[in-house]
């Protein structure tokens, strides 16, 4: 026969939260694709356990209604939750005994929801204790007490004619395996969520190279596209906000400013939630070059001459010109430059700024 129902649960409504679970348990239980040994017998279950019947309605009178005693007909197995209320439930007591009077009372499941001071046996149906008594069935019910996954696999096995054991530890293999994957998914989201949702704050520490010399009055700093201006005398930008699907690649900084050699790097932001990160700035040869051509008085080219600044001293060369690098220690803003050749007056200036064209004339005497 074809059953429209897999199963009809039978449930006083006192118990509405059991029948909720149970219906939910079964009609969303797989059974495993290969087969199941029973007795030394192998058998294929079905895939799914549904649809499963669960009647919604608050009946007071104990005759079934034509509508539920078809949904009573078309179920293979009813599922009786047995409790004081539904043992006292007349309407309960009238679908086991419709079900009784079918033929059916081996596809009868009862399950146990006990109470403190009841007796297991005055946890069944009026009907199904009187068919029990006159026709010498035992009655077994699942103890829900026991576990209510273990009653769920028993009314599984039941259902099926499947070995309890078997079925019972592939459910608890796959069990484990859920909460495994589960756990495992749940990590990778929290990791992925930490890594790539969370925005990374860059702490920026410039440290201008010391020196005597004079600095720009700003800080142009670019990061990762964004721009900020700071002052020179507090090179730092705190709490750049760099967001966090940044950490799969390297992120450009920039920073430039004047009498300072320009700084282009890319970094790593780390998985952290806050990276520091400190910039060098070096300074450029805006005050390191002196260099230039000496003259006569006819303006041509003057070779020889001994140029000094400082504590370096050069001579011209054929063409006139001279150059003096300075190390930085050696820098200034001004310096005394010097040139001397015989025959010619000498010339001192005592603030000459660094250039890499300055012209002199020396006269001679």
């Amino acid at each position: 026969m074809n059953y429209k129902y897999f199963a009809f649960i039978s449930y006083s409504h006192s118990d509405m939260r059991f029948a909720r679970w149970l219906q939910g348990k079964l009609e969303g239980y797989k059974l495993p694709t290969r087969p199941v040994r029973v007795n030394n017998e192998i058998k294929h279950g079905c895939r799914y356990l549904q649809p499963v019947f669960r009647d919604q309605t608050d009946m007071n009178s104990g005759v079934l209604d034509e509508e539920l005693q078809k949904n009573l007909e078309s179920s293979k197995y009813l599922v009786l939750l047995c409790s004081k209320s539904s043992a006292a439930s007349t309407w309960v007591n009238g679908e086991v005994q419709s079900f009784i009077d079918m033929g059916r009372f081996a596809n009868i499941i009862p399950v146990l929801i006990p109470s403190p001071g009841v007796p297991e046996t005055e946890l069944f149906p009026a009907a199904l204790r009187e068919y029990s008594r006159m026709h010498g069935k035992e009655l077994r019910g699942i103890n829900i007490a026991e576990g209510r996954e273990k009653a769920f696999i028993q009314v599984v096995t039941r259902m099926l004619g499947l070995d309890f054991d078997e079925l019972w530890q592939r459910y608890r293999r796959a069990r484990r395996q859920r909460i495994a994957a589960i756990t495992a998914f749940s990590v990778v989201a929290a990791l992925c969520a930490y890594t790539f949702a969370l925005p990374v704050k860059l702490d920026v520490n410039v440290l201008p190279e010391p020196s005597q010399l004079p600095v720009g009055e700003e800080l142009h700093l670019t990061v990762d596209g964004a721009e900020y201006t700071v002052p020179v005398n507090e090179p730092h930008v705190a709490g750049i906000s760099v967001p966090g699907y940044r950490r799969l690649g390297r992120i450009d900084v920039s920073l430039s400013s004047q009498f300072f050699t320009s700084v282009d790097t890319s970094v790593a932001t780390g998985f952290g939630l806050r990276r520091q990160l400190a910039l060098d700035l070096r300074r450029d040869d805006s005050f390191a070059l002196y260099a230039g051509v000496v003259y006569t008085d006819d303006m041509e080219p003057l070779e020889g001459v001994a140029v000094s600044v400082a504590d370096c001293t050069v001579a011209t060369d054929s063409d006139g010109r001279f150059a003096i690098t300075l190390p930085l220690a050696e820098q200034r803003a001004e310096q005394c430059i010097t040139l001397t050749r015989s025959g010619y007056r000498t010339i001192v200036r005592e603030d000459e700024s660094p250039s890499g064209d300055l012209r002199f004339i020396l006269h001679k005497d």
